[in-house]
Formats: C-alpha cells, structure tokens, sequence
C-alpha cells in the first residue's frame, strides 16, 4: 500500500481537554498489574482520549455518512507511526474506507485485523444536554456522538496501533487495521471492501471488531462477553389492503384497523426458544455473577438442560429481561407506521416496518411465513425488503485471538468471568465470518447497563478513564497474537 499525502485541513492532530475523572470513577479502571512491554499508561490515556474528542467533532451521521474526513484524519495521525502503510479508499464522492498495515519486522503468520466503523447514527441536538458533536466532558464522562458506538473503539485502535509500531521488532505477524463507512446502514463499507479491495485484507487469520461487552457493576468489573457470532437482520414489511372511503362512514374492513391488530398480534408472539452453544456459554458465565436466585436458577438450567419442558420454563424467568430474552429468540421489533393521506379519509393502504433478528442458522423465509400465521388477518400480507443473506457459522474459541482476549481480561480485570457471546445487534463482523476470517466482537471500554444503553440514544458517553483501559486491552490482545 502507498501513503497518500496527508490533506491539509486535518494536519492538526490533537484538541486538549482537561481531565476531570473523579476519584470514584477511577477506582473502577485501576489495573494492578504492571503495563504491558511498550505500552505507557498516562500517554494512552491521553492520546485516546484527545484522538476520540477530535473524531466526534467531525460529523458523520449517517446518513450521508463524510467518512472521508475521518479517513484523513486517521491518516494524519498515523503518519509519523513506523512502517505503517495508510491507503484511503474512496467507494464514493465524500465517502471512504481506510487501511493501515503495521509491517512486522520478521512476518512468520498470517496478519491478524482490527476494524472499527467511522460513520455514527443521527441525534437529534434538541434532546441532548450537550451537543452531540462538541466533545464535552461531565463527571468524568466525555459526551458526544460516537464516544461508543463506534469512534471509541477506534481511538482505542488507533492509540494501541501507534504504540505497537515501535514495537515492531517483536512481531511476527502484520497487523491491519481497518475502519469503514456505512456500518450503520447495514454496512456498505465493508461489502464494498469485499468486492473491491479484499486482497488488502484476505489473508488475515482472523479479526478483532466491535460487538462483545466489559460490563461494569459497583465499581468492578465482573463479566466480558467475547462476541463469537451476531444475529442478522432483516426488515419485513407488513401491508395491510382495504378499501378507501369517506371517514364519516366507518368501514369494518379499514385497512388501517386491522394493520393495527395484526401489529399488535405479533408484538404480543415469543417465537420459540433456541439455544446454540454461544448463548450456551453466555448465561453459563452470567449465571455466576447473577444476585438474582430465581435468574440464576433459569440461566443455570439454560446452560446445562437439555429438556425442552425446562428450558421453556427457564426461559419465561429470564426472558422479564428484554435482552436476554433476546438472546434467546428470533426477535422482532416494529419500527414503522405509514397510512392515511387525510384526516377525513379512510385509506386503502397501510404498512409496518418490522425489524427482524435471525439466530444463526435460521431461515428468514421460515420466519416470515409464521409471521403471516400469527398476523391473523387476509387483508394483511408481510414480505421481505432486501436480498436474502447466508448466515456465517460461529467463529471458533480455540484461536490464538480468542485466548488473547480471554487472557487479557483475566489480566486487567481479575476475577472476571470471561464468556462467549451472541451479539443481538448486527456488525461488520458478520460479512469477515461469511468470507472465512474468523471474527470476535469486543466494545473494548468497560460501560455500566446503564451507559450502554445510552448507544444509538440520546446523551452518549463514555467514562474517560475507561479510554485508556480500552487502548492498554486492545495493545495487550494485539500484541499477545502478533509478537514473537
């Protein structure tokens, strides 16, 4: 890969902001073990944190997505790194992916991948309390769009890729790092990486990407989920037919009624229980840290059982909490209502958006064909929107990057509980398993429930002091599989 040069208007790397991490805050992120060969704590954090403020101040909700700004920046940064080859790829005007390569000094293995995406979903500024692309630090948080989903990460990469490239000597195998655009609209970077560039990344053993979770309870860490498979989604339209009219005559076949009765019908359906053996291993590990007896109970008998009767059972205790329960089946979610042209007017025609999540394996046309069942009604028929997708086999957990994230939490956060895991949302990661790379998910910072469900929402944040924990895990992982 050939340097581009580096374009002007992002030669200024860093913006300064001031530390205000509170004692307390802190306390949850202090590793007692010394720091990795190489690796200086107090500059990571620093670098992290100031290379995330400046990526949030670039705007690149999608859509439409300016990725390229990001992917100029990302190469800025990297320019005075050694023997880092950058390349920016642009798939479209003001749209890019971006490619660095740290050459290893004596290449023996397949290079291992790390990729994040550069592009964020919307905010609406008027239900922030900051604005959501001024970086804004608050009680030890730093505010803004994309400070987890997903420009942490990518700092945290970027900030670990610098530090390894003085390492280079050590290593073994080349490391890539990878960020694309249009994750957020079902990822249009990364297929574009596949059908277009993939020789830059093919012949990686395997890849480390966003999807796992660090989970944060009273001021310790007990639990990392290594994300080894994801659902894959799909949108499924229900149109509802009926015949139009005046509204000052009802109509008993309004096709908006009885939209409305078949939403509500499968709002109200549990598609049927599957375990695979990610999910499996995911209620093993939380079963451990549950305080919950009745939980614990369910999530124990969801680990081991092999009966239907008491897995079903099992399944109605842990399913009161929404995401585990959708770990534990297909799910679905409506997110669209369109209909009606006038007030005074009866309309014809009415549609729902249902977003549907596939376990591997499953056969969305399968799916679909039971929601028509469970709709109910003649007047209603649903169908798919988009093409149809293979759905890629669970990475393994006995690969080299599998124990390195597994070593590396038992390292930094000791006594954790390091399980494998089914991501419910879907990733970049999904198109790599499909091609043959083996992927695993990890949001690298270590984030309350609380703060996580704050991704995609309003008010995003990230505990500054998570930022440099996220740099030394991802360098500590990288560094584990890479060096000699």
């Amino acid at each position: 890969m050939e340097r581009r040069p580096v374009r002007s208007r992002y030669l200024s790397l860093v913006a300064t902001l001031a530390l205000a991490i509170p004692a307390s805050a802190q306390s949850t992120y202090q590793v007692t073990t010394s720091p990795p060969v190489g690796f200086a704590r107090k500059e990571a954090q620093t670098r992290t944190q100031n290379w995330l403020a400046d990526l949030i101040r670039i705007d690149t909700q999608n859509p439409p997505g300016n990725e390229l700004r990001v992917a100029e920046y990302l190469e800025a940064a990297l320019s005075t790194a050694p023997s880092v080859e950058t390349r920016i790829l642009e798939i479209s005007p003001e749209r890019a992916n971006f490619v660095a390569r740290l050459h290893a000094s004596h290449p023996t293995k397949k290079p291992v991948l790390v990729m994040a995406h550069m592009d964020v979903v919307g905010a609406d500024a008027t239900h922030w309390k900051t604005p959501p692309f001024e970086p804004t630090v608050q009680d030890g948080y730093l505010y803004g769009r994309g400070a987890i989903d997903d420009k942490g990460m990518l700092s945290a990469a970027l900030c670990a890729l610098f530090f390894l490239a003085k390492q280079r000597d050590s290593l073994d195998r080349d490391i890539i790092l990878l960020a694309t655009a249009g994750e957020e609209s079902g990822g249009d970077g990364i297929e574009w990486m596949v059908e277009h560039e993939f020789n830059l990344i093919a012949n990686a053993e395997f890849a480390l990407n966003e999807g796992g979770r660090i989970r944060v309870e009273n001021g310790r860490i007990p639990l990392v989920n290594i994300q080894t498979t994801e659902k894959i989604p799909y949108n499924v339209t229900a149109r509802a037919t009926g015949p139009s009219g005046h509204a000052s005559i009802p109509l008993p076949n309004n096709s908006l009624a009885v939209l409305a009765r078949a939403v509500a019908r499968l709002h109200e359906w549990h598609p049927p229980v599957r375990m695979i053996e990610s999910t499996r291993s995911y209620f093993s590990g939380l079963a451990q840290v549950e305080a919950d007896s009745s939980m614990k109970q369910g999530m124990e008998i969801l680990a081991s059982s092999q009966d239907p009767a008491a897995i079903e059972e099992a399944a109605d205790v842990v399913s009161r909490e929404p995401r585990y329960n959708a770990i534990l089946r297909t799910g679905i979610s409506v997110t669209l209502l369109n209909g009606g042209i006038r007030t005074n007017v009866i309309p014809s025609e009415g549609t729902a958006n249902f977003n549907v999540r596939l376990l591997p394996g499953e056969d969305i046309q399968e799916i679909v064909s039971e929601m028509n069942r469970v709709a109910g009604e003649s007047q209603v028929v649903l169908s798919i929107n988009g093409a149809l997708r293979p759905s890629p086999p669970p990475s393994p957990t006995t690969t080299p990057l599998y124990a390195a994230l597994k070593d590396a939490a038992r390292s930094m956060a000791p006594g954790s509980v390091v399980t494998a895991f089914m991501s419910t949302g879907g990733t970049d990661g999904a198109v790599l398993r499909r091609k043959g790379i083996p992927t695993y998910g990890i949001l690298p910072v270590p984030l309350t429930v609380e703060d996580e469900l704050r991704m995609h929402g309003d008010n995003e944040r990230v505990p500054i002091a998570g930022l440099g924990w996220a740099a030394e895990y991802q360098y500590r992982v990288l560094f584990a599989v890479a060096s000699r």
